[in-house]
């Protein structure tokens, strides 16, 4: 139909927009650090010096107060005292607490006192000793076991700041961690944070991790120790604590038999031996796949017992394993023998230079003897 008169344009769609009217759920309140912070410093300051007093606060404030929501400044204030600010100071304008790990006496029977937290025994004092700090902090973890990942996460973060504290908080705060490793409510894993550049060159993660191994050792033997360093795959790094020119296997035993940690440096020793065992065996591997010659592989055998300080002994037991370990043994009983005796006698002149004494021989015998007992259709070899 043709429009009459003058011409009309058509009109352009244009967006509007729609809005949705947000569930009040579903906003986000702003956090309110300082008005969390003076609730919880309060409670503990009313508790009046009674330990158990502060215990029962922290047990039932944890609602109130939103531990959830708040619980880096939760564990702020139960560390050092107050909420930090990036670099380890204080957050101007917020309260201090009256407990808090940093104010404890920087020894390990202050921090951790006659407390039994493995038997889950909860021997109470009267006075607001320092005791308290271990506890609390189990008890709090116990209740609420979604801050324990916070706690790990604090840890971490407070570690890196330790430029920022006094002597005396780092003292207390090393003998802390050490309970903290101890009781397995940390992992090994934050000690990582103590690699920053700027503390390892000023030598403030060896003087902090040094009282840390102290106490950590003084709660554990090295087996507990080395099995968490393991988990946070820290066994191999421990000379790294140390600063950048004096990273050395014998400056780290020589720091750390002083500090009275032998045991230690026994296991920096064994760890390092374990490394280059594992070194030569790799190439051990790689040449008994290229079908190298008994030459080639006595030579590279000798220069890691120059170099790596292995013994006769380590590489006769890596010979054993990884030539018995290169073949594919038939499954016939009968031809697996005669196949083991063919290939034994085909590198027996590997053996030879390393087992010129009687303790090599032995080790050697005893090695074959297991083997047979594990596999017995290879007896017949060895008859």
């Amino acid at each position: 139909m043709a429009a009459t008169g003058g011409s009309t344009k058509e009109a352009k769609p244009t967006l509007g927009g729609t809005k949705f009217k947000t569930r009040k759920r579903d906003e986000k309140v702003k956090l309110d650090v300082t008005s969390f912070s003076e609730q919880l410093i309060a409670g503990l300051r009313e508790s009046g010096g009674n330990l158990d007093e502060v215990r029962r606060f922290l047990d039932n404030a944890g609602g109130q107060l939103d531990y959830r929501r708040y619980g880096e400044p939760l564990l702020d204030i139960l560390v050092a005292g107050g909420v930090l600010a990036p670099g380890g100071g204080k957050v101007e304008g917020t309260a201090i607490s009256p407990v808090s790990v940093f104010q404890c006496e920087p020894k390990v029977e202050a921090i951790r006192g006659h407390l039994v937290v493995r038997s889950s025994l909860w021997l109470l004092s009267r006075t607001l000793a320092p005791l308290c700090y271990l506890q609390v902090m189990t008890r709090v973890l116990q209740r609420y076991k979604y801050l324990k990942k916070g706690l790990e996460d604090e840890m971490k973060k407070i570690l890196k700041f330790l430029k920022g504290f006094q002597d005396s908080e780092r003292r207390s705060l090393a003998i802390y961690t050490g309970l903290l490793l101890s009781e397995v409510l940390v992992p090994a894993s934050i000690l990582t944070s103590l690699l920053s550049e700027v503390l390892v060159k000023e030598g403030m993660s060896l003087q902090f991790v040094t009282l840390v191994f102290q106490t950590w050792l003084s709660e554990k033997n090295i087996g507990h120790v080395g099995s968490a360093l393991r988990k946070a795959q820290l066994e191999a790094r421990l000379t790294d604590f140390l600063p950048a020119s004096q990273q050395s296997a014998l400056l780290f035993d020589e720091h750390f038999s002083g500090a009275g940690l032998e045991v230690l440096v026994k296991y920096r020793r064994a760890q390092e031996s374990a490394e280059k065992r594992r070194a030569l065996k790799k190439e051990l591997e790689e040449l008994l796949d290229a079908d190298s010659s008994s030459e080639e592989i006595i030579d590279r055998c000798q220069q890691h017992m120059d170099t790596a300080q292995l013994t006769d002994v380590d590489v006769t037991v890596l010979l054993w394993r990884c030539i018995m370990d290169s073949v594919e043994w038939n499954k016939k009983d009968e031809l697996a023998a005669e196949q083991a005796l063919k290939h034994l006698m085909d590198y027996t002149p590997v053996f030879l230079p390393f087992c010129v004494r009687g303790t090599p021989q032995l080790t050697l015998l005893i090695k074959m003897q297991e083997f047979c007992y594990d596999n017995m259709n290879f007896l017949k070899m060895t008859c």
